[in-house]
């Protein structure tokens, strides 16, 4: 029997989103519903524009869509999880993707809005919370657990019981060896090497890693962007 299929609705019509897109296309039996982006319109030329982020809630209650993924990256980190707490308070679900190249251990446990991405490894007793997105090819050891509205990099490596808090960004190729714990909200250069705990919420780089002062931070540009 052809399983029905699930008409997914992705926020955000950018790099990102046409990332998803093309993963759940390729995935049957995922199907893309359409987008909702508050900078791109049907009459610009993209395709399966459903609307802005405003009409999500309706256009649910109306039957256009089964469930719904976030593709609002890094640089709008408050607004993923503004957007996540909104929308599941107004009873809009949202998927669990899985790419089939992945591989989840049975006892893993992922949250609603979780998006894993072609060739990530997800060990035993992962545990992924909610609206989390791992890009290709991130290894997640035993027993460790990433906060929500994180997102983690390509190539990505924790090992077994590490502890990442709320809406971390680990930038590509971070390493975080085994038993250690970051905060909430850090960010992380690419390449960087954890060897002990980040107690404070910033961005790290380098190997090992360490704090940038808070005057070298570059604020967040100030337009919602998808990526």
């Amino acid at each position: 029997m052809t399983q029905p299929a699930i008409r997914t609705a992705i926020i955000g019509a950018g790099a990102l989103g046409q990332q998803f897109a093309q993963h759940l296309r390729q995935t049957p039996p995922w199907k893309v519903a359409g987008f909702f982006d508050d900078w791109q319109t049907a009459s610009s030329g993209s395709e399966l524009i459903l609307g802005k982020v405003a009409d999500v809630v309706a256009a649910y209650a109306a039957g256009q869509f089964d469930n719904l993924l976030l593709a609002i990256g890094y640089r709008h980190m408050d607004r993923r999880k503004q957007l996540f707490e909104e929308l599941t308070g107004a009873d809009v679900p949202f998927a669990r993707f899985v790419h089939p190249s992945a591989y989840v251990d049975f006892s893993a446990v992922l949250a609603p809005g979780v998006f894993i991405s072609p060739g990530c490894i997800l060990d035993l007793n992962v545990q992924v919370e909610a609206n989390v997105m791992l890009y290709p090819g991130c290894v997640i050891a035993h027993d460790s657990q990433i906060g929500a509205h994180s997102i983690l990099a390509p190539g990505v490596r924790l090992a077994g019981q590490v502890r990442i808090g709320e809406g971390c960004f680990l930038g590509i190729g971070t390493t975080i060896i085994d038993s250690l714990s970051l905060t909430a909200n850090v960010r992380t250069g690419g390449g960087a090497v954890f060897i002990h705990d980040a107690n404070a919420s910033g961005t790290y780089v380098g190997v090992p890693a360490r704090r940038l002062p808070l005057h070298s931070i570059t604020p967040e540009p100030g337009s919602l962007e998808s990526c």
